[in-house]
Parts: C-alpha cells; sequence; structure tokens
C-alpha cells in the first residue's frame, strides 16, 4: 500500500464529509443554536483540516491506485467518518461518552440504525439532521458518490467503486464507473425526492419527510421520533414506509436496467424471486401468529410485513415491538438478520444472493451423496456459478459466523444476557440496527458498556465494508508496498 496514495485520495472524499457538515451548522444558524453552530462547526473544520493535511502529504503522486490502496482509503474514509460524525454528538452533549458517540455515528454512516440516544426528539433540529443525514452519505456509499464526482481517477475509480460497493458481485451497469455511480445516485435521489413527497402528503412535516426519506433510502432507521414510525399511527405512512422498504432492499442495478427498457431483468432476477418469496414467507408466517393482536387481517398483514420488512431490508424502523411477538416470529426474524437484503442495495447482511448460493451448494451436496459419479454445477437463472465463486461465498459465510461469535462472546463477557448479546452482534454485524431483550426494538444501546459500544461499531463498519475490507486491514501483505 502506498500511504501517499491514499492520502491523495482520501483528502476529497473527507473533503466531502466537511460539505454535507454544513448543513447541520446552516440549520443550527437558522435555529438560533449556538451550541449547535459550536458543534458542527468544530467538527467541519476538523474534518477540513485532516483533508488539507492529508492532500499536502499525498501531493506529488500520480493518478494509479492499486487495490491495496484502495482498501486504505475506504478503511481510512470511514473511521475518520465514524470520529469526525460522533464529535458534534460529544460537543453538543447528545451522549455522554466519545464511545457511544463513536457508536452512533458508526451506526449512521454504516446503515445500521442501532442508537444510544434514548428521546430523539429531545435532540435539536441539526442533530437529527446530521443522524440521517449519515444514512443519506453511507447507504449508496461516499465512494460511489466520490467516483461519480471526480472521473479523474480513472482505472482506479473502478477498484474504489469495486471495494466499497455492498455485495458478491459490483459488475459496472455502463462500460464507465463513473457512468455507472452518476446513474446509481440519479436513481437513488429520484426516488428519495418521491418518498420525502409522499411522506409529507402523508401528513408528516416536511422536516421529518426529508430526514425519513433519507432513513428509508438509506436503510438506515434512524428516526426524528421516539416511538420511529409508529409515532405517526397512520396506515398510509407506514404502507409507503414497506414500500420503500423493499424498494431500498433491492438490487438498484435493476432499475436501472429497467429504465433502460429491460423489465425482464427484474422478473426473470432469481436473487430479487428468492427475496420476494422470503419476505412474502415470513410476513404470512407473522401476520397468522398475531393475529388475535389486530382487529382485522389487514392490520395483521400490515404490521407483520413492516416488521418484516424492517428486518430483511436492515431499517430497522418500528410500529410495533416485534420482541414482544411470540417466540416463533422472535426466531424467524432473527434469522432473517443474517440474510439482509440484495446484492447492490443499500441493505447490509449476508446478503439473499448469498443465502440462494449457500442453499443451491447443500441441494447440490445432498444429491451427490446418493449420486456420486454425476458432477453438476450451481446454477442462478440460466447462468452457472464458477466454483470459485462458491467456495468464496462459503468462506465469507465462515468468517461472518465467527466474527458473529466472537462479538456475541464479548458482549456476553460484559454481562449482558445471551438473547441480547446473539440478536445485539448480528443486528449491527449486518446493519439491521434494533436486536432483541434489552436491546430490542423499544430499548437500545445506551447501557452497553463502553467497550460493548466499541466492538459493536467495529461488527457495524466490518459489516458495511463486507468483512474482508477491514480485515485485511490486520495482514502483512497489505502494507507492502
Amino acid at each position: 500500500m502506498n500511504p501517499r496514495a491514499v492520502a491523495r485520495l482520501a483528502a476529497p472524499l473527507l473533503a466531502l464529509v466537511v460539505v454535507t457538515l454544513l448543513a447541520p451548522v446552516g440549520l443550527a444558524l437558522h435555529d438560533g443554536d449556538a451550541l449547535g453552530v459550536f458543534a458542527y462547526g468544530v467538527a467541519t473544520a476538523g474534518c477540513g483540516l485532516l483533508a488539507a493535511l492529508l492532500r499536502w502529504f499525498g501531493r506529488g503522486t500520480d493518478d494509479s491506485i492499486h487495490r491495496k490502496d484502495a482498501i486504505g482509503v475506504v478503511v481510512l474514509v470511514w473511521l475518520a467518518m465514524s470520529i469526525f460524525g460522533a464529535l458534534p454528538f460529544v460537543l453538543d452533549g447528545s451522549v455522554p461518552t466519545f464511545a457511544a458517540a463513536i457508536f452512533e455515528a458508526a451506526s449512521g454512516f454504516t446503515t445500521s440504525g442501532g442508537s444510544v440516544i434514548p428521546n430523539v426528539e429531545a435532540l435539536t433540529r441539526a442533530s437529527n439532521l446530521w443522524r440521517c443525514e449519515m444514512h443519506l452519505i453511507g447507504g449508496m456509499g461516499i465512494v460511489v458518490l466520490f467516483v461519480a464526482v471526480f472521473p479523474q481517477l480513472g482505472v482506479g475509480a473502478k477498484q474504489l467503486f469495486k471495494v466499497e460497493v455492498p455485495g458478491p458481485s459490483s459488475e459496472g451497469l455502463r462500460p464507465r464507473i463513473k457512468q455507472t455511480a452518476l446513474a446509481l445516485w440519479w436513481i437513488y435521489g429520484a426516488l428519495m425526492l418521491l418518498c420525502t413527497l409522499l411522506y409529507w402528503l402523508g401528513g408528516m412535516p416536511i422536516f421529518d419527510a426529508v430526514c425519513h426519506a433519507m432513513s428509508t433510502l438509506g436503510t438506515g432507521g434512524f428516526s426524528t421520533k421516539a416511538a420511529s414510525i409508529g409515532h405517526y399511527q397512520s396506515a398510509f405512512i407506514d404502507w409507503v414506509t414497506i414500500a420503500f422498504m423493499f424498494v431500498a432492499g433491492c438490487n438498484f442495478g435493476l432499475y436501472y436496467m429497467a429504465l433502460r427498457g429491460r423489465w425482464r431483468d427484474l422478473t426473470s432476477n432469481p436473487e430479487l424471486r428468492f427475496y420476494l418469496a422470503v419476505n412474502l414467507a415470513v410476513t404470512l408466517l407473522i401476520a397468522w401468529a398475531i393475529w388475535d393482536r389486530h382487529p382485522d387481517v389487514g392490520e395483521s398483514l400490515r404490521y407483520a410485513s413492516f416488521q418484516t420488512l424492517a428486518v430483511t431490508s436492515t431499517t430497522g424502523y418500528m410500529t410495533e415491538d416485534f420482541d414482544a411477538y411470540p417466540d416463533i416470529c422472535r426466531f424467524v426474524l432473527f434469522l432473517c438478520m443474517f440474510m439482509g437484503g440484495c446484492a447492490g442495495s443499500t441493505a447490509g447482511g449476508l446478503k439473499a444472493v448469498r443465502v440462494l448460493l449457500l442453499l443451491k451448494a447443500i441441494a447440490r451436496e445432498l444429491r451427490a451423496a446418493t449420486s456420486p459419479n454425476v458432477v453438476e454445477s450451481i446454477k442462478l437463472g440460466r447462468a452457472a456459478i464458477p466454483a470459485q465463486v462458491t467456495s468464496a461465498v462459503l468462506v465469507f459465510f465462515a468468517v461472518y459466523l465467527a466474527i458473529f461469535a466472537l462479538g456475541s462472546l464479548v458482549l456476553v463477557a460484559l454481562g449482558l444476557d445471551l438473547i441480547s448479546a446473539t440478536s445485539g452482534t448480528i443486528a449491527c454485524l449486518s446493519s439491521v440496527g434494533p436486536g432483541l431483550g434489552s436491546i430490542g426494538p423499544s430499548r437500545n444501546f445506551a447501557d452497553v458498556p463502553a467497550l460493548g459500544q466499541l466492538v459493536l461499531s467495529a461488527c457495524m463498519i466490518a459489516g458495511r465494508l463486507e468483512v474482508f475490507v477491514l480485515l485485511s486491514v490486520f495482514t502483512r501483505d497489505l502494507w507492502r508496498r
């Protein structure tokens, strides 16, 4: 890895973070919030100073960038964003400790949505805007925005894009990576505007509508209300949220293909069909289990589909406390936390395509047990999956489970009960947000010890960067030139 190349490329990325920090500064000025102006002003100045120092350190390097450099850029930027994103929460007194602030910022940028703030309605509008704005930045990925705005990177941009975009594959939608990133952001922005409009038409104040649209499309789940979407008690708002959570949990590349007239890609995509089937099955199961809690079938389906999509899209909103549901619902939702959304979406988790490949690999091995002489390849749709891809998915799954086990072990050692520790770890690793038990939907992560909050922050960043990117930082090969 070339430190100067990493510095040169990280500098404009952090400059973009500075630009986004200006929005809460401006809102604090508008609201006469002197403490908010100070808190977000210091964070803006600090992030800007770091960007300037990195630019100075990286001066004179050429435009070439290798995969090691791309990994260094992404990890450095995400760590820096977590620190400077946390700083305003400490300075304005929103959270009591820096560890808790790091957790809140990491949760925002990774779109996890877990929080350490008991009452978000007590926050200033600047802080609530910043919490949701972090979802906007982290949803599609600041690196994707970077390659859209700075095309001079050339081939290097592709390396950054492939490291940043979540999922087992990041095939370009168009030949040039800048065009790919711009297409994704146009789709992302258009959907966000539509979501904002529908929220406003449903009765949300415009500030709440903007904040919730950023959280919904970013599959983050931060809300301006303590009761989340349930605060509004509106069937219309619930169904709008359900629709956009599903949209955000699907591969954005398919929307581009549809806009290009390739509608059959939507109906024939095996991952999308699998993701839809899982959501339908889980929704029907939960609707049946909570039938006696609601006056009619429509209400049961609304609440069941909302909680299901909140988990599978890893948005983490709530209209009911699903931790109070029957155990079969809690267990099924716990399993759904592992899967998450589709590859190429803003959602976290293993991704539906990996789960589908794992199931197909299991089915192939079962058939091989009875017919060992038959050679069979795994297919997704009509495409045969190379053996090395299947192997990579199996390794990813094993490492994912190892991190889940290690994180759960740390939380149990810190005093959390088994259900809270395991659900909290996977909720952070898969960017879901709320877990079960003491960190369920009606509660938060404020009571988790500081070390546990830092461990969970690392889990969130690891999950957002698809595990291996962050783990590679600890290998000797990455640091060699």
